[in-house]
């Protein structure tokens, strides 16, 4: 058959699937019926469907957006990813859906599209109005506002809401509210506006039931339970606010609890557990610490390893106070690798390393230190950086450090530096911190403040036993226009006195470390133990600069106008003496006063020492004729059991010259605040001719010290107490030579010795400081006024 005739029969087929097979000869083979009707779709199988062509791709054409009424139609189309022109598609939707919903802005959102055009509709959330808080006492107003992340003007959303109950939830439950509830209400407002209202029902106090200790066997519970800062519920205690169960605190005492064992020989000491049980009527908590205590140890041997040429380990050694067979202490271990990180400071090795690692001996119970220091590069000081005086002038803070960029990293003058800024009186807290600078052997310093109110208005009533009821206005700012300038402006009023004063420093005239200060006042004094009411007004000037790091010389010019007025009944020897000067003198006066300060810190010292020597010679052109010299010592020093000792010691003489002596006015008293025990112008020179506390008659010399051991916080902190133990001691007398006879016949002056012991507290109370001394006159005269009781108390606004 021909390829023609080939042809022509295959047109006669009925339309099939051919399939044509390459052969050798050309020749193409057709399949037979059989094939074709197996190859053939069947319409009566399942899923057989007819052939159809595609349908093409959906495309949006337009998107229009409704229901927005703050929120432009275009901003909203910004958080989508389908644009006019792109593929419509189920999950290109789904998509568009979820990217609206989280930003938040919308309550509901629906997407619809018809074919060619695409419809977002949307419901925005409110904005809020106010956020308000009812039904708390417990937790302040203020307190819950920084819990709260819902603010006014803020896009309302359920999920914020949520989220505000749970952390006011837990706020509560940190106060000891365990059954506290939060009840968010909302208000509707025009405009799409809503009052959100936390309605809170705080519910009873759950407090502490029982404190147990579990595995304790060297301390009983009782000693264990003044460790830690949690107590148990007691009637009594009606001010505490530890009573009450909170979990950050329990993490507090069980870090308490290893600190109290680790200073006494139980280095393996661990905290296993500390579970709190809700009581069965939800009303307070068992606490029970459980607890593995431990071997107890000695220190055995310190080996110091020094990799630092200019420190070898020797140079390092008497760092060292720790003695082989003293009891483990960790805090002492801390302490020692801290003098080393100051003293490797010191040489400028900023990143120094300085490694601790403990060598147990279980058989001897002994417990080796390895001290391994590493030398790190030589550090710079590349940038200081002052951050957090939002106030304060960044010249104010700088001019107090001791180092400056490009100096050698010194840890010494770090902390000399801050311990300068903290004497400032401008801030809560200082920290001065270094970090990595722009180069290995660079480092930066950060300087971080935080301020502090330094400007005070006061209207202060208080109540002591020498001026009975006082009652003061003043206006003090300590750090003017951020300049760290002082002004200060008061009236003050007892029983006994009237003072008016007007003062002004400038810490740094003329751009100079020169203060300069100018005074004006005016006291009017009852000496009622002294029979005669004093009135005097003065001016002055002020010029300090300092001498060394530690030390400083202030010069001064004083003119004073002293008035005397003798009390009705006073005795004739009294009246005699003011008849010797009259009733008003002039004083002109120029003195200085040299002053030595290494306290560590101002407000609170450990350690360090204060000396100060001044003197005022009198007489510079007109008036009384005297010189006064006065000298005092103060030192501070860590001792045992946490106490700080401090020692004072002081005397002062004034002398008349060119044949003048010394008025009654100028003369020194002691007593009430300055020797406790006995009351004011209780100890030295006396008339015996007048009854009572009165015939004081003051002295020209005295010699006195006071040593006082500040004790450890027995209470905790938020009691604001602080105790104090001290034994004041000295003498006073010397009375010139014309009073000791033929103005006094009756006079008492022969410069006993007196001492006296007691108690001191300081009460940071809610109504305003209150001091308490306690003292016992130990030595004494049969002619000195005591007292056992000395309080003072105060309040301002």
């Amino acid at each position: 058959m021909n390829t023609k005739a080939l042809f022509a029969r295959l047109k006669r087929v009925a339309p099939a699937t051919l399939v044509l097979t390459s052969v050798a000869m050309g020749v193409a083979v057709v399949p037979s019926a059989d094939a074709q009707r197996a190859a053939a779709p069947n319409p009566s199988q399942p899923g057989a469907e007819p052939a159809a062509e595609q349908a093409p791709p959906a495309v949006v054409r337009r998107i229009t957006v409704t229901g927005a009424q703050r929120i432009e139609a275009a901003t909203i189309l910004t958080y989508i990813t389908l644009h006019e022109g792109d593929t419509y598609s189920e999950s290109a939707s789904d998509r568009a859906l979820k990217a609206l919903f989280a930003t938040g802005l919308f309550s509901d959102v629906k997407i619809n599209f018809d074919g060619s055009i695409m419809t977002v509709h949307v419901v925005e959330n409110p904005i809020i109005n106010r956020v308000d808080f009812e039904g708390n006492s417990k937790v302040t107003t203020k307190d819950l506002e920084k819990e709260s992340q819902m603010k006014p003007r803020m896009v309302f959303t359920r999920a914020k809401v949520q989220s505000d109950v749970q952390r006011i939830i837990e706020l509560y439950r940190r106060n000891g509210k365990f059954a506290a509830s939060v009840d968010p209400q909302i208000i509707q407002r025009p405009q799409n506006r809503v009052d959100l209202i936390y309605s809170i029902n705080e519910g009873p106090t759950t407090g502490v039931s029982r404190i147990t200790f579990s595995g304790n066997k060297a301390f009983d519970d009782s000693t264990l339970r003044k460790q830690i800062a949690t107590e148990e519920s007691a009637w009594w205690r009606i001010l505490a606010t530890n009573d009450n169960y909170d979990p950050d605190r329990l993490l507090f005492d069980k870090a308490q609890l290893h600190n109290f064992y680790a200073t006494r020989g139980y280095a393996d000491f661990q905290v296993t557990s500390a579970v709190a049980e809700l009581t069965p009527d939800h009303s307070s908590f068992y606490i029970t610490f459980t607890m593995d205590e431990g071997k107890k140890y000695n220190f055995g041997k310190v080996e110091l390893v020094s990799r630092i040429k200019e420190l070898p380990a020797q140079a390092l050694r008497p760092l060292v106070d720790i003695k082989d067979g003293d009891l483990y202490n960790q805090d002492r271990v801390e302490k020692l690798k801290d003098k080393i990180v100051n003293a490797v400071g010191s040489k400028g090795y900023a990143s120094a390393d300085v490694a601790v690692r403990l060598r147990r001996d279980p058989e001897s119970h002994k417990i080796d230190l390895v001290l391994r220091i590493e030398q790190g590069p030589r550090v710079y000081v590349d940038k200081i950086n002052v951050v957090g005086n939002n106030r304060t002038l960044d010249r104010v803070i700088r001019r107090e450090l001791r180092f400056q960029e490009g100096d050698a990293f010194n840890r010494d003058l770090i902390d000399r530096s801050r311990t300068r800024i903290r004497a400032l009186g401008f801030f809560k807290d200082v920290t001065i911190k270094n970090a990595a600078g722009s180069r290995p052997d660079k480092t930066d310093i950060t300087v971080n403040v935080e301020e502090m109110s330094t400007g005070e208005v006061s209207l202060g009533a208080g109540y002591s036993s020498t001026s009975s009821f006082v009652g003061e206005f003043s206006y003090t700012e300590r750090n003017l226009f951020g300049r760290g300038q002082f002004v200060r402006g008061s009236v003050s009023m007892s029983s006994i006195s009237k003072q008016y004063q007007l003062s002004f420093t400038e810490p740094w005239f003329l751009d100079r470390p020169l203060a300069a200060g100018i005074d004006l006042y005016k006291w009017v004094t009852n000496y009622n133990q002294a029979n005669y009411q004093g009135d005097v007004t003065a001016a002055g000037l002020r010029l300090g600069f300092p001498t060394s790091e530690y030390g400083s010389v202030q010069l001064r010019y004083t003119f004073r106008v002293n008035k005397i007025s003798p009390y009705s009944g006073a005795p004739t020897s009294l009246l005699q003496e003011i008849q010797l000067y009259g009733n008003q003198t002039n004083t002109s006066l120029i003195g200085f006063t040299f002053g030595y300060n290494t306290l560590d810190d101002y407000l609170k010292p450990t350690k360090g020492v204060m000396f100060s020597l001044s003197q005022d010679f009198a007489g510079l052109g007109t008036g009384l004729k005297f010189l006064k010299t006065e000298a005092s010592w103060t030192g501070y020093r860590p001792l045992f059991w946490d106490m700080v000792g401090q020692l004072t010691l002081g005397s002062g003489f004034i002398q008349g010259y060119g044949g003048s002596t010394v008025p009654i006015e100028e003369r020194f008293f002691r007593g009430g605040d300055t020797f406790r025990g006995f009351k004011l112008a209780g100890i030295g020179p006396r008339d015996t001719s007048y009854q009572g506390d009165y015939g004081a008659l003051g002295g020209d010399f005295y010699a006195q010290g006071s040593a006082q051991a500040r004790l450890p916080d027995i209470l905790p902190a938020d009691y604001g107490m602080q105790f104090a133990l001290f034994s004041d001691f000295g003498t006073l007398g010397h009375l010139d030579t014309p009073f000791r006879g033929a103005v006094y016949p009756n006079v008492k002056d022969n410069l006993a010795f007196r001492a006296s012991a007691g108690i001191s507290v300081k009460w940071k109370s809610p109504f305003g400081p209150v001091q308490i001394d306690l003292g016992v006159p130990v030595v004494k005269t049969s002619y000195d006024k005591t007292e056992f009781i000395h309080f003072s108390a105060g309040t301002g606004m």
